[in-house]
């Protein structure tokens, strides 16, 4: 468990927080292409670490993002105009372009040069695979964007997801990390535990046949946080390996058989009591089929992505209508009575006592938690030695972020994940 002081040090990301100011030393997802799709559209709200923002693309596709609030008389810039290379607020007319500078103050005389003293917030933005991301943090720190594969793959090859939970990132985090869970809160009791299909249950692979076998784990750290190796031995010299890879500071990646689609997420904090999901699905060998997304969004009671409510990214399923949960359907059917893997995960992550940050000094953490405490561990130490003045390495070497996920089969003769597999983890 972690002390109240070491829980509200990791939980806390506004502008003040020391968590915060280390988290702003890195490019962060801030929102999806498709929410600002084309020049001069209308500006989006943003709120990230706490953080007002609003988010634009100028007349010549550059975007833009913000402080929300016109330096006049904080008019809300939400409902300015986007107008040639500027968004122009509707209360005096003062317009920003997507640097925060000040171009046109129509209140003030033509001999004025007040509008050159004025200057909005404004972050660097830089789009890749259908998302936008911030660097919030010191403009002369020689930071690095991070070099995940999905950024520089065909378009066809990635499939992006966005939705909200109602709780603080670390605990939304900490629900990719925890493997044990897998196999009681996604259990289905009509297939013996097996994964059904819209057809019924799944083809039982090779893979598959030992998943339901309880797991051990092996941790190895790498610069840019660690790899979990998750053990199913199937008894005949050969072990199931799924490698699991955690980035500083709120990236996991889940791992699938070679050749497969694989899944990468990054929990953002909008603020201390909501966190972003982002997710992208990618396949580096080839594109993603429409059957493969349907399957992903639909699969009878098991999609593996969230349904949003349309025209946002606010699940259906949710805290408020406690994720539509029915009894007789836990009773007879599935363990938990509520559709889809993130429900369920929503279900749990959102829950864990009655505030949306949990309470880490009353948990009571097991010998299958190792993943779990190995990144509060290293979050901690990270933040140690930041505030020490050390900045973080991750941040100034985006080839950190050259991993793969993997799962394989492996001989089970002892030698450690990280040596067997090496070759299938590496980009």
């Amino acid at each position: 468990m972690l002390s109240a002081a070491e829980n509200e040090l990791l939980t806390r990301t506004d502008q003040d927080t020391l968590a915060g100011q280390y988290f702003r030393r890195f490019w962060m997802p801030a929102l999806l292409s498709e929410e600002i799709p084309s020049p001069d559209c209308p500006p989006v709200r943003v709120r990230l670490m706490g953080e007002n923002l609003i988010a634009t693309r100028d007349s010549s596709g550059r975007i833009g993002l913000m402080g929300a609030y016109c330096m006049h008389r904080q008019m809300d810039l939400f409902f300015g105009r986007n107008e040639e290379n500027g968004l122009r607020c509707v209360y005096h007319g003062w317009k920003f372009d997507v640097e925060g500078n000040c171009v046109d103050m129509p209140t003030e005389t033509e001999a004025s040069n007040y509008k050159h003293r004025i200057k909005l917030t404004a972050y660097p933005a830089r789009e890749f695979a259908g998302i936008v991301w911030a660097y919030m943090g010191p403009k002369d720190l020689p930071v690095e964007f991070p070099d995940f594969e999905f950024n520089n793959l065909p378009k066809e090859n990635v499939y992006i997801r966005k939705s909200m939970l109602e709780c603080n990132y670390l605990q939304a985090m900490e629900g990719n990390l925890d493997s044990s869970h897998v196999g009681i809160l996604h259990r289905f009791l009509a297939t013996g535990g097996l994964t059904p299909t819209v057809g019924g249950v799944t083809d039982i692979g090779e893979a598959q046949t030992v998943r339901d076998v309880v797991p051990s784990f092996e941790i190895k750290d790498t610069a840019g946080g660690f790899m979990i190796g998750a053990k199913r031995a199937r008894g005949d010299g050969k072990a199931y390996w799924r490698i699991t890879q955690w980035l500083l500071p709120v990236h996991t990646m889940i791992p699938s058989e070679p050749g497969e689609t694989l899944l990468w997420d990054a929990w953002v904090p909008i603020d201390d009591t909501h966190t972003w999901v982002y997710r992208v699905q990618y396949n580096p060998w080839r594109p993603i089929s429409a059957k493969e997304i349907f399957e992903f969004n639909n699969v009878g009671l098991m999609p593996i992505n969230v349904e949003n409510i349309p025209g946002t990214y606010l699940p259906v399923r949710n805290r408020s209508n406690n994720y539509q949960i029915d009894r007789e359907l836990q009773r007879t059917y599935n363990f938990t009575g509520i559709k889809g893997n993130n429900a369920q995960d929503a279900a749990a992550i959102e829950n864990q006592g009655p505030t949306p940050i949990a309470d880490r000094a009353k948990e009571n953490l097991g010998s299958r938690d190792l993943a779990i405490m190995q990144a509060r561990k290293r979050l901690l130490q990270a933040l140690k030695e930041f505030k020490d003045g050390v900045e973080p390495l991750p941040a100034l070497k985006g080839d950190l972020y050259k991993m793969r996920p993997i799962a394989v089969f492996l001989d089970d003769n002892g030698t450690p994940f990280y040596d067997g597999a090496k070759e299938h983890i590496f980009v």
